[in-house]
Order: structure tokens, then C-alpha cells, then sequence
């Protein structure tokens, strides 16, 4: 009996490994995908967060692909994320880590949506074979309702912003990983104050990054 026991100890520890290293390996590769497609974020050429017809017409696959892909990498990043954070923090701290992830599930599929559907609200009026001044109208319109053009991205960012935050507290109390993987992951914070693409937003997107990658490495190492 007792060697049954140990066997069956020994396969759940196997998969457990396994399957928080897939989670590692994921976390990993789509937070350095996220830092390319914050270099590969187009400028608006009138400033502000919305854009003109001429700013997607002629990059318009390249647009779709990089929102569409982001969108992807978020509802996939933001929950390992998460899980990752859960499965690290058990005992002190615990609670603060379970309410953030919950935040941060909700929060990630709000903006995961809400980036999608922006990409396609100016993708499809941007076809060529449409009148390009109606065209434009469409995107127009969609710029003038803004609260409907952001009605998931920035909620969903806010309560991304607010349960990263939570965890975080929960991995300071827990001590479960290396101070500096929760203070990489408050760079979110700097997001709503400073622009998150192109090179400037190297300096809170590298940080978090490398901050994700590190939670992944040691809910990995807590696995094996």
C-alpha cells in the first residue's frame, strides 16, 4: 500500500511540474512577444489615443495583425500570470493573491476584447476596395464614441492594473520569490502616467517583462 501511495505521489508531483513549466515557458514567450509589439506600435500622426484614416490605411494588415496578436498574448499572459502568482502564494498572503487574480481574469478578457474590436473598427472601413471618404466617415464616427471605441480597454486595463497590485502585496507578504519580481511587475503602475509603445515604452514594458519571466522561473523552481 505504502509503495502505491508513493507512486501515485510521484506522478502527481511529475505532472504538477510539467504542467507549471508549460505555464513558465508561455509567460515567458508572450512577455518578450508583448515588448516587440509595444516597438511595433504605430504613432498616431495627430497625438492623443485615437487615429486617422491615412494613419491605418496604409499598414492596415500590419495594424490588425499586431492589435489581433496583442489581444491573443493578453488573455493567454494576464491569467498565468495570475496562476503562476496563486500557485506561489498558499499560506500568508494568500488572500491578497486570489482577489488579485480574480481582478486580473476579468480585467485581461475585457481588454483582450476591447483590443480586438478596436483593431477591427478600423481595419474593415480602411479596405481598399471602399470609398476611401467613406471610409474615413466610419472612422471618424468611431472616434467621436470613444465610450463605446474603450468601453472594455480601459476598464479592463484598470482592473489589470489594480489586481497586479494586489498580487503583488501578496507576494511581498508571502516572500515567496525575490523582492525585485514584484517590484518589476508594479511597473504597470507607470503605464497609465507614460506611453506604453515604441521606445519610451521600453521603460516600464522590459521591466515587467523580465518581472513575468521571473515569476514563471520560480513557480517553476517551487514545482521541481
Amino acid at each position: 500500500m505504502s509503495v502505491d501511495i508513493t507512486a501515485a505521489h510521484d506522478t502527481a508531483a511529475s505532472s504538477t511540474r510539467g504542467r507549471v513549466a508549460v505555464l513558465a515557458l508561455v509567460l515567458g514567450v508572450t512577455s518578450v512577444a508583448a515588448v516587440a509589439g509595444g516597438l511595433l506600435w504605430p504613432e498616431p500622426a495627430g497625438g492623443g489615443e485615437t487615429y486617422s484614416y491615412t494613419d491605418i490605411a496604409a499598414d492596415r494588415d500590419l495594424w490588425w495583425t499586431l492589435l489581433t496578436g496583442l489581444a491573443a498574448m493578453q488573455v493567454l499572459n494576464i491569467p498565468l500570470q495570475a496562476l503562476a502568482t496563486m500557485f506561489l502564494v498558499r499560506r500568508r498572503g494568500s488572500a491578497w493573491a486570489t482577489w488579485g487574480a480574480a481582478l486580473m481574469w476579468i480585467g485581461g478578457g475585457l481588454q483582450g476584447a476591447g483590443v480586438a474590436g478596436w483593431a477591427a473598427a478600423y481595419f474593415f472601413p480602411t479596405d481598399p476596395g471602399l470609398d476611401a471618404g467613406v471610409g474615413d466617415a466610419v472612422i471618424q464616427a468611431a472616434n467621436n464614441d470613444t465610450g463605446h471605441l474603450f468601453a472594455f480597454v480601459i476598464p479592463g486595463a484598470a482592473l489589470v492594473l489594480l489586481g497586479t497590485v494586489l498580487q503583488c502585496v501578496g507576494l511581498f507578504r508571502s516572500h515567496a520569490v525575490p523582492a525585485w519580481v514584484p517590484v518589476l511587475l508594479l511597473f504597470i503602475v507607470l503605464t497609465f502616467v507614460s506611453p506604453g509603445d515604441g521606445l519610451t515604452g521600453l521603460l516600464t514594458s522590459v521591466p515587467m517583462a523580465v518581472g513575468a519571466i521571473g515569476l514563471g522561473y520560480h513557480a517553476w523552481r517551487a514545482a521541481a
